[in-house]
């Protein structure tokens, strides 16, 4: 629903939102990450709104939640970063985070921009990054920034006859993953993962590739988006023989060989792990950042509760 006040801000929920209004504003000065589009949102969010400035001039999502009878404002499992879009203006920016911390009293929001305004509006802000690589430039310009280390694991992979085919069914995905038993994720997260790769892979949005040996075995699976621009490196699952096989360099090299000369920019989608960015960085990608903001304004019983 949307509110009436004394300012150009509104919050409208998402049945009542005009999506091509919305879209028009996340195009508008660039296209926007793919976090913040509808069909991303209505998978991995659910109950998601936006803050509107006047006549769609700026949209801003929000992802909430309802818990012990306080609605709060999260960052969805697998979406990065959200923001403002277009980018606007310092004052509006501020408005924007004054006008959502005075309605949800718990906030955790990520966003590229806007940590000076955030910070004014009574934000803590944690500066992150991801790491992003563009592809246009081709293979060989690619290949010639990798580490040493990046290079060594791939002739592993190559001795070891890995192949990395595409795959249509995200149930060699999840297959892989629960060999693998290392990643920290809910399962409530990882059921919307699997309808984000359902809705993606029959129109192209979404590509599975698959690493297998030379007996046709799969070791190890990785699920990209391809959207406006921008190629994400969603998530990546391996057994214990597609790690000594060096089955995940092999993956990555395939998608940049695929994808080389393309006008695609490639985002590893960060990591605050050392080792992981390390790993990142051994590709030749440079850090992009984005940051986080957190409020805390809930009743002192459940602000111990939840920090």
């Amino acid at each position: 629903m949307a509110e009436a006040e004394h300012t150009p801000l509104r919050r409208i929920n998402r049945k009542a939102l005009s999506l091509v209004r919305y879209e028009a504003c996340l195009e508008a000065g660039g296209p926007a990450p793919v976090y913040a589009w509808p069909w991303f949102l209505d998978v991995m969010a659910g109950a998601w709104e936006a803050l509107v400035w006047d006549d769609y001039h700026y949209v801003m999502p929000v992802a909430f939640r309802r818990k012990w009878g306080i609605s709060y404002v999260y960052q969805p499992m697998f979406a990065q970063q959200l923001g403002i879009y277009p980018s606007p203006p310092p004052g509006v920016a501020r408005a924007f985070y004054e006008f959502l911390a005075s309605r949800y009293p718990y906030i955790r929001y990520s966003a590229s921009t806007g940590a000076e305004e955030a910070t004014a509006a009574g934000f803590s802000v944690t500066p992150l990054h991801t790491r992003t690589l563009p592809l246009h430039l081709g293979y060989a310009a690619i290949a010639a920034h990798y580490d040493d280390y990046i290079t060594q694991n791939l002739k592993k992979a190559r001795s070891n006859q890995i192949s990395v085919v595409s795959e249509n069914h995200p149930g060699l995905f999840f297959a892989m993953l629960r060999k693998a038993r290392e990643i920290p994720v809910p399962p409530a997260a990882w059921r919307n993962f699997r309808k984000l790769m359902e809705a993606t892979l029959p129109d192209g949005r979404g590509l599975l590739l698959a690493a297998r040996t030379p007996g046709g075995q799969p070791v190890a699976a990785a699920f990209f988006i391809l959207w406006r621009e921008k190629a994400y490196y969603m998530a990546v699952a391996s057994d214990p023989m597609g790690r000594k096989l060096r089955a995940g360099f092999a993956i990555l090299d395939t998608f940049f060989r695929d994808h080389a000369g393309k006008p695609l920019t490639f985002d590893f989608e960060g990591s605050s792990v050392e080792g992981v960015d390390r790993f990142f960085a051994a590709f030749g990608a440079g850090k992009t950042p984005y940051y986080l903001f957190h409020l805390n304004r809930l009743p002192r019983i459940l602000r111990l509760i939840k920090k």
